[in-house]
């Protein structure tokens, strides 16, 4: 973006800076963008692609399985104080070498797949954001596509809200994984829905990355709220009638028994209703469109979250690899979207007012969070790199805690809605000034195991 130097593009009118995804990181950093500009006088037009006209607290979908009421967040209306424009719609392809996105545009009351019929806008950018983020992943259980459901999306929310809702008493329910996501779900559903059965499946140990003291706490409260929990299963089919596993039972061995007489059983656990919570993959837009990606479709990008071979396309949430500080990408979630957003909207402003760039992203991780119920949560701390310490908040206090790291992501959007920050992005080391994502890991990365 050289050529863009000294107050934005060349010859007359603004610079043209396209986001993609309207997420947490995408929506933050459009009003991040838009608010620091406005304050540098920086002539600049946002425009957010998204493929919905609401936000959607992803962090709180396990709440609207279990039934409870979302809050609605308009996107035009958060947006329109900046006067970003809101382009509701589905990116379909970057242009990269044009500096162009092509967004097939929603039709109201056409069916999503129903892409003959949607038109198709051309957007020209001279920055752009890719934040798309990431979907549930059903392909890592053959079967799941078709038989399981998930709570990675407002959609497969409600349809699994819709089917607990239906479900008989003393029907079943399988949670497929061992994540925080996972974890949330089981206890959410369990505490809602008393008469139902619900069984926690993980091929390793159940909340794995958590400290001993907060995984014996987490175990306590499944089985207070009446979740059972299978672990070392590896899930490898869902149908009509369940979950099948193969557990290696090393119970069932004899003292130094090898390999042979330790190996996988297979066992079917009947469910009535199959949850997978097992990983999420990353969209797919910037491999198609020929942009370098890595760890299973995240974009490359490089210290500065740009993409190295396009440094007029920065990255940031879940479908950009930022890396940490043993050079491996930083896991999916708002913990890490966030403090990503606001640096890259900072180094896009940058960028266009002809300023030199800034010092390489840096973060630094605090807590994790897990609600379980609406009763009880763990706040687990946990060092720079992520890995938990012994210090855990639990019961209420942990719930209560929780419950306002949520409330702080909406609080995170609100703010650069009226106000954007002055300084360093919130939440990068080594300030490490509130850690922005509170929730700290509440997802798994794309395609963990289950």
């Amino acid at each position: 973006m050289d050529e863009r130097k000294q107050g934005g593009p060349q010859g007359p009118g603004r610079a043209r800076v396209v986001v993609i995804g309207g997420g947490y990181a995408g929506a933050a950093a459009a009003l991040r963008i838009a608010g620091k500009a406005a304050r540098r006088r920086v002539p600049v037009s946002v425009a957010l692609v998204n493929p919905s006209p609401l936000f959607v607290e992803r962090i709180r979908l396990h709440e609207l399985a279990a039934g409870r009421a979302p809050r609605r967040i308009e996107l035009a209306r958060l947006l329109g104080a900046r006067g970003i424009e809101l382009v509701v719609g589905r990116a379909r392809r970057i242009d990269a070498a044009a500096r162009a996105v092509e967004v097939e545009l929603a039709v109201e009351g056409a069916a999503p797949a129903d892409d003959a019929a949607a038109p198709v806008r051309r957007l020209d950018y001279d920055a752009l954001l890719y934040a798309p983020g990431s979907a549930a992943a059903p392909e890592v259980v053959p079967g799941g596509g078709e038989h399981a459901l998930s709570v990675a999306d407002a959609a497969s929310a409600r349809a699994l809200r819709d089917r607990l809702r239906a479900a008989r008493p003393g029907g079943s329910v399988v949670v497929v994984g061992g994540g925080l996501t996972a974890i949330e779900a089981a206890a959410e559903i369990a505490e809602a829905f008393p008469a139902l059965r619900v069984a926690l499946a993980t091929r390793g140990r159940v909340g794995d990355g958590l400290s001993e003291r907060g995984r014996a706490y987490v175990a306590q409260a499944l089985r207070e709220l009446g979740v059972a929990t299978v672990e070392r299963a590896r899930a490898t089919r869902v149908d009509a009638s369940g979950l099948l596993v193969a557990r290696e039972d090393g119970a069932a061995a004899a003292p130094g028994a090898g390999a042979a007489e330790r190996q996988a059983l297979p066992e079917r656990l009947a469910a009535d209703i199959v949850v997978l919570a097992a990983g999420f993959r990353p969209a797919a837009l910037a491999g198609s469109s020929g942009l370098a990606t890595v760890a299973g479709g995240r974009l490359a990008v490089d210290g500065r979250l740009r993409a190295p071979a396009h440094p007029e396309i920065w990255g940031a949430g879940d479908a950009a690899a930022a890396l940490d500080g043993d050079g491996a990408p930083l896991r999916m979630g708002c913990a890490t979207a966030l403090p990503q957003a606001a640096y890259a909207a900072d180094s896009i402003v940058a960028a266009l007012a002809g300023d030199d760039p800034p010092t390489p992203f840096r973060f630094a991780f605090a807590i994790q969070c897990i609600s379980l119920g609406r009763r009880r949560g763990l706040i687990q701390r946990v060092d720079p790199r992520d890995r938990p310490l012994e210090r855990v908040l639990t019961g209420r206090a942990g719930a209560w805690a929780k419950e306002l790291v949520c409330r702080f992501t909406i609080a995170v959007l609100r703010f650069e809605q009226l106000r954007p920050h002055r300084r360093g992005a919130p939440g990068q080391a080594p300030t490490r000034q509130g850690a922005l994502g509170p929730a700290g890991g509440e997802r798994l990365a794309p395609g963990a195991a289950t």
